[in-house]
């Protein structure tokens, strides 16, 4: 997608010439996340990168859902009330339990979230598998996107999804199918996964998403998500993630979470070191979740490599005003 600036910049100066501009679960502030609607308007609108989550469904199907478990305050039941329930119980129910037929069933955007009073609602959207996103974005004409598919494993509650060696199987078979290996990378803040994913696919880029509370850093036994190092056996994270042969780092950009730089009480967690330590070590540094557009002009100022965010029109704006270069449209 994009060329090195060359060897070891430093906080201010990106690794890559071109931005990262990734939409989190299609552009979540603007369309019901994780939907083709979503896909669409992201591409519609431009972007270089759709991020994604991925579950597998029982029978063996990459679907593209953020939670583990769903149920009525964000998925409606399409059915009409009088029709026999073939596939009970199903809403509130695990999404490694459920069927591709059963998912289907489900409306991800009648509701609206409280998280995004103001977008609007699009009755009928669906749960779409991989393979419909990765259709989408080629009957766009969109070659140059990429995608950015994190595996919805949890190292603290193993037994409510699929097998880390499922999500490693099924995302490189389709992937592999698609004829995408070089437009795709996978993130996880399990790192027991990405090293199963490398190890089905070692061309595919391997991304480690950060928070404190996952890296396990003072605690006595390691974090289980790293499984097996512990963090503070390394000088700092991004000395861990290199050493682990991974391509990018993914941190929180800081806390409070759904705060930015103008709240007095705001710490960040991507800092100028971390940056600094992540390109030296040849990793490019794209945070999450960033939303308003004071942090991501301050993240783009630190030479961070994109962004992941809710709202890529925000982030459009923020870099059309630095001067960078934008992501094409491809309308519907």
């Amino acid at each position: 997608m994009t060329e090195s600036r060359g060897a070891e910049p430093g906080p201010g100066v990106r690794r890559r010439t071109t931005f990262d501009l990734q939409a989190h679960r299609g552009g979540a502030g603007l369309w019901p996340e994780n939907t083709l609607e979503a896909f669409a308007g992201a591409l519609a609108l431009g972007v270089t990168t759709l991020e994604l989550d991925v579950h597998v469904s029982l029978d063996g199907v990459p679907v593209v859902v953020h939670d583990r478990r769903l149920g009525p305050e964000k998925y409606a039941d399409t059915r009409p009330a009088a029709e026999p329930d073939p596939f009970y119980p199903y809403v509130g129910g695990l999404v490694t339990d459920l069927s591709l037929a059963q998912l289907e069933t489900l409306d991800a955007g009648s509701l609206v979230l409280p998280a995004y009073a103001d977008r609007p609602p699009v009755p009928g959207a669906r749960i779409p598998t991989l393979d419909e996103v990765f259709a989408l974005v080629a009957d766009r004409g969109a070659d140059g996107v990429r995608f950015n598919i994190e595996t919805k494993f949890d190292a603290l509650a193993p037994h409510e999804s699929a097998p880390r060696e499922r999500f490693a199987e099924v995302v490189v078979d389709h992937v592999r199918a698609a004829g995408l290996v070089d437009r795709v990378s996978v993130q996880s803040f399990d790192w027991t996964c990405l090293r199963l994913v490398r190890a089905a696919e070692p061309a595919l880029r391997l991304t480690v998403l950060a928070a404190p509370k996952y890296l396990g850093a003072g605690k006595p036994d390691p974090s289980p998500w790293l499984g097996g190092p512990h963090i503070d056996d390394f000088p700092d994270l991004a000395a861990a993630v290199a050493a682990e042969g991974f391509h990018a780092i993914s941190p929180s950009h800081g806390y409070p979470f759904a705060s930015g730089v103008t709240d007095p009480a705001y710490r960040p967690f991507t800092t100028p070191e971390l940056v600094a330590s992540a390109h030296a070590a040849g990793l490019d540094v794209v945070p999450y979740t960033v939303d308003d557009p004071a942090t991501m002009d301050a993240l783009v100022a630190l030479g961070v490599d994109g962004l992941i965010t809710n709202y890529p029109d925000r982030l459009r704006a923020v870099l059309a005003a630095r001067g960078e270069v934008l992501p094409p449209a491809h309308p519907r």
